[in-house]
């Protein structure tokens, strides 16, 4: 829905439930809750320009065979062709040697029929470690990955252990898919098979070979340090990369401003208003926050709209993909909303359709404009969205085409 009270002083993003959405009651003007709710710039220092300065990857994919975790291949010293490849061990799983830390691939050929097939890099990086740890580790490589997730930018480390050659070096920079070594068996310790781990940044610190069981972590330490590679792949195999895009948008919440950028150049700035209640990210219908995030622009619909409230819209409304597919999984996880929710909003997010707006999440969150000019010692009007003066909400919804891509911070 919209926003209505012109009298409060919050700073947040923008969401709505009226006529074209925004979700939540009609704030009281005598409600002062909000009055020092003020967005601060955050303690670091956030810079826009470091969005479009980091080198990061554009996606993830497995590191054998076709990529998409299948793919034929021949067996070791034979002229026999098999087909796909399976998880012999998987991540926190109990096993002979402890607590499993990531994921063991075989050929489903059998025996050391995958010896030498080729290992390829999951995503681009920079190589940490490649050297021979000896048996049973044998030949390793360990690569940091930098990339974008939700607009926030994070670090995970591949490991690819076990191998029999090495096809890169310390201090390489690889590119995704590129032939980093072969399968081998840890110089004879185990039968062939890749080993391959995804480590969350938290475990930078640690040795290339560090094993959890060997210091008496718990499974559920492994499960909060290590990734499930399989899971984690399937859920980045297509990454944004900000300064790459012909067009994306950037929108600061302390600041109060949205910038359009070009080919990572910077093209136009936009004063913005914010949601009553500026503090945060959106959580549930109701609560009158903008969400932070990558989220896309799904809908672009022009005036005049109807309503009770249609007035508080403006001329154009253009609707973001809220709840994205991480608000949605992170929702299911706290028990806000039901596995079925959950999957059918990421299924909507991923054919650029509205994700549903009737959870508890809410929804209903876009660009729009106001009824005249905004209030001018306030800045904190809608019930979730993103304000613009009219007129330049006008050249702007000429401009900005569906589905660009936009990343709200604090």
């Amino acid at each position: 829905m919209i926003l209505l009270s012109a009298a409060r002083s919050v700073v947040l993003f923008l969401g709505f439930t009226a006529v074209l959405s925004c979700s939540g009651d009609i704030p009281s003007k005598n409600n002062p809750s909000a009055a020092s709710e003020k967005p601060a710039s955050p303690a670091n220092v956030f810079s826009v320009n470091i969005i479009f300065s980091v080198s990061a990857c554009n996606g993830f994919s497995f590191p054998f065979g076709d990529g998409t975790g299948g793919g034929n291949y021949k067996g070791y010293n034979e002229t026999k062709t098999y087909k796909g490849w399976y998880i012999a061990t998987k991540t926190g799983e109990k096993y002979s040697l402890g607590i499993h830390t990531g994921e063991d691939w075989n050929g489903n050929g059998g025996g050391d029929t995958e010896f030498g097939q080729p290992v390829y890099a999951t995503a681009s990086g920079e190589v940490i470690e490649a050297k021979d740890f000896g048996a049973p580790w044998g030949n390793v490589v360990y690569i940091r990955h930098v990339f974008f997730d939700n607009a926030r930018i994070d670090t995970v480390y591949s490991l690819y252990a076990h191998l029999n050659e090495l096809k890169i070096t310390k201090g390489s920079l690889v590119n995704r898919r590129q032939n980093i070594g072969t399968i081998g068996t840890g110089h004879k310790s185990f039968p062939a098979h890749l080993h391959f781990e995804i480590r969350k940044a938290s475990m930078a610190g640690f040795e290339t070979t560090y094993w959890p069981s060997s210091h008496e972590r718990s499974q559920e330490w492994v499960l909060a340090h290590y990734e499930k590679p399989s899971a984690f792949i399937k859920a980045h195999q297509k990454l944004l990369l900000p300064a790459k895009e012909d067009l994306v948008l950037v929108a600061v919440k302390h600041e109060y401003k949205m910038y359009l950028y070009k080919k990572g150049t910077a093209f136009k700035t936009y004063d913005i208003a914010l949601s009553q209640s500026p503090l945060g990210h959106k959580q549930q219908e109701g609560d009158n926050r903008l969400p932070e995030g990558e989220y896309k622009i799904i809908q672009k619909t022009e005036g005049p709209f109807a309503g009770a409230y249609s007035q508080y819209l403006g001329p154009r409304f253009m609707r973001l993909n809220y709840p994205n597919n991480t608000d949605a999984v992170n929702a299911f996880e706290a028990g806000k909303i039901t596995k079925t929710q959950r999957d059918q909003i990421v299924q909507a997010n991923n054919q650029n359709k509205e994700p549903d707006k009737h959870t508890g999440l809410g929804g209903g969150i876009g660009i729009h404009g106001w009824a005249g000019n905004w209030p001018s010692d306030n800045r904190h009007l809608t019930w979730g969205c993103i304000s613009m003066q009219n007129p330049n909400l006008l050249t702007f919804y000429d401009e900005v085409p569906l589905y660009t891509r936009i990343l709200i911070y604090p």
